[in-house]
């Protein structure tokens, strides 16, 4: 796959000296981002997350690694408006990354409720705050199921991405880029540990699909990507509401991985196909027929922007999502959703897996 890496005379210039906020710190991008960070020359990290436990791993560790650098760990949820703001107010940093976010889709599609509240309205708080304290520059991590989205989690990541559009439109000061990315291999939840974990235990190895597809990606290659995206100087004039992707090649068969670790461990293991759950696609995209894709100088970086004029999200609208949100009423606010989002995109109808 074609991979950014940052050069280090541009990232010295990017990051020295800088004050940087990660939310989801405690997650596997927000830590493997810390890791990344604390090699170049930046003034703080302030560390945000909402588990304890890992929050406290990722402060320690970076700690360690970087002791050049004032490490802040920050025990918060970006669900709490008020505390957010606090704590922009209080560190004043110059860039955020905002890599908190639910991630299992089908989690996503029992409480769509929780998603919306954390990945869509979670990103207005952090935008919000960061605005509010001056922030320079914001960087959203967002996913290939943001690409023609059919399930909560999609859906929200790409009307995220949208309202970050809308806040351009509105005029805010503060630059703001969307990344998309796929799996990330090994990181908490995803396929690789949990195959390992089953074979461990003797099988079966279970697989949703035989034709089951997904982009995989490393850590390093994921912070790559994020940090070479926050850092470039060329992706100023871009229509409002896209993302960046870069070129991750062919998709994976998860049946061969499953085959191909269960081959590597000499044993001999069942592999069992459970079926689709909801909301999973057979194959991801990384943009989708609603946007229009344009190459940027980097090598293997590309942007998607959405097709139709009104697409970026206002603060009207996604206060009505929040208004059914917190009806605790999950059919309606899904529809909503979907809804709102088809009519952003100019599609017809909530498209099936």
């Amino acid at each position: 796959m074609g991979v950014i890496r940052v050069a280090e005379a541009r990232a010295n210039r990017a990051w020295a000296g800088k004050k940087v906020l990660i939310t989801g710190a405690a997650g596997s991008i927000g830590r493997a981002l810390a890791q990344g960070l604390s090699e170049l020359q930046c003034q703080s990290l302030v560390l945000l997350d909402h588990h304890d436990h890992g929050l406290l791993g990722v402060a320690e560790a970076s700690a360690a690694r970087a002791p050049q650098i004032r490490i802040v760990e920050v025990l918060a949820d970006i669900r709490d408006n008020a505390r957010l703001a606090r704590i922009l107010e209080l560190e004043r940093p110059d860039i955020v990354i905002h890599a908190a976010a639910l991630k299992h889709v089908h989690m996503g599609e029992r409480h769509p409720g929780e998603c919306v509240r954390t990945n869509l309205l979670g990103v207005r708080n952090v935008v919000a705050a960061a605005e509010h304290a001056g922030v320079s520059a914001f960087t959203f991590v967002s996913s290939d199921k943001a690409a023609e989205p059919v399930c909560v989690m999609g859906a929200c990541k790409r009307l995220g991405e949208l309202y970050l559009g809308g806040r351009q439109l509105a005029g805010s000061k503060m630059r703001m880029r969307s990344v998309r990315f796929g799996n990330v291999l090994g990181s908490s939840g995803s396929v690789l540990p949990r195959f390992e974990a089953q074979i461990e235990a003797g099988g079966p190895v279970e697989i949703t699909h035989p034709d089951m597809e997904r982009f995989f990606m490393s850590h390093d290659e994921a912070v790559d990507l994020v940090l070479g995206v926050s850092a470039a100087e060329h992706t100023e004039a871009v229509a409002p509401g896209g993302a960046y992707y870069v070129d991750m090649g062919a998709p994976h068969s998860i049946l061969a991985l499953a085959r191909d670790l269960i081959r590597r461990s000499g044993r001999d293991i069942e592999i069992k196909v459970t079926g689709a759950r909801a909301g999973e696609k057979i194959r991801e995209r990384l943009f989708d027929d609603y946007e229009s894709v344009s190459s940027t100088p980097t090598e293997g970086l590309f942007h998607a922007a959405p097709h139709a004029a009104n697409s970026c999200l206002s603060d009207v609208e996604l206060d009505e999502v929040e208004r059914l949100a917190h009806q605790f009423d999950d059919p309606a606010l899904v529809h909503h959703l979907f809804a709102l989002l088809d009519r952003k995109l100019g599609r017809r109808a909530r498209l099936a897996g």
